[in-house]
């Protein structure tokens, strides 16, 4: 069944879809009339509902059922990030989303590529538009948050909010993760730093670990940001719901 974004979805019984989601529904789909689609908010609410009718090339839709579900992880994981290219970036964002994380928080470091400058709103926005694609593709009825970009230092400021904080690094000096994830009991909340391709400068580790960021790594080979991103969210969330439930 297709899945459709509507922020707007409210108590009402007969809604329309509008903009993009009108376009992809009636050019790209080419749903009709008696087509059953469901409906998400990204607040924690999925509908069934039904297309009624076409009217001015938008879809008028009758809600049948309205519940309120919630697939994502218990755990609440942030993941800081060096900004990365372009595709690289939409790569991450998207597996990370699929993969239920609750908050993306890109950061410049002093490594990162490319410099974002005067086109940050367009770069939110368009992460924010391949969050909104994750949700659909894998039934999430929330979205992954994409905070504004900041500069590391700002970024480790706000570092005491989290319960647990990690930084993966190549050195030889950080420990396993999963090392790291067995000596913590089951945290409220994660977040974990991804460096850019070039990884982060000495001094910028050295202010992280001022900041209570402890040094991990996943494994001895040198992964690419995006690739390292989802695998280390991944392993964040398989632990901590493999430890909540033994069976899995």
């Amino acid at each position: 069944m297709h899945r459709f974004y509507l922020p707007e979805l409210g108590t009402e019984n007969h809604v329309w879809l509008e903009g993009e989601e009108a376009h992809h529904a009636l050019r790209v789909l080419r749903l009709a009339a008696g087509d059953e689609v469901a409906l998400f908010d990204g607040s924690g609410v999925e509908c069934l509902a039904v297309v009624e009718r076409i009217e001015r090339h938008r879809p008028k839709l009758v809600v049948r059922h309205r519940e309120r579900v919630n697939r994502d992880p218990a755990l609440a994981v942030t993941l800081a990030c060096a900004i990365v290219k372009a595709k690289a970036m939409d790569e991450l964002v998207e597996a990370c989303a699929e993969l239920g994380l609750r908050e993306l928080v890109p950061v410049e470091t002093r490594r990162s590529v490319p410099k974002l400058e005067r086109k940050e709103e367009a770069h939110v926005a368009r992460w924010r538009r391949t969050a909104i694609e994750a949700s659909k593709q894998c039934r999430r009825t929330t979205l992954t948050r994409i905070a504004a970009p900041r500069p590391l230092p700002a970024l480790l400021e706000k570092a005491p909010q989290w319960d647990l904080r990690l930084v993966f690094s190549p050195e030889d000096d950080a420990l396993p993760l999963v090392r790291v994830l067995r000596a913590c009991e089951r945290p409220r909340s994660v977040i974990y730093l991804i460096g850019p391709e070039g990884g982060f400068e000495e001094g910028e580790l050295r202010a992280a670990a001022g900041a209570g960021f402890e040094a991990v790594r996943l494994g001895r080979s040198t992964l690419r940001t995006e690739t390292a991103a989802a695998a280390a969210l991944a392993a964040i969330l398989f632990h901590y719901e493999q430890a909540a439930n033994p069976q899995l």
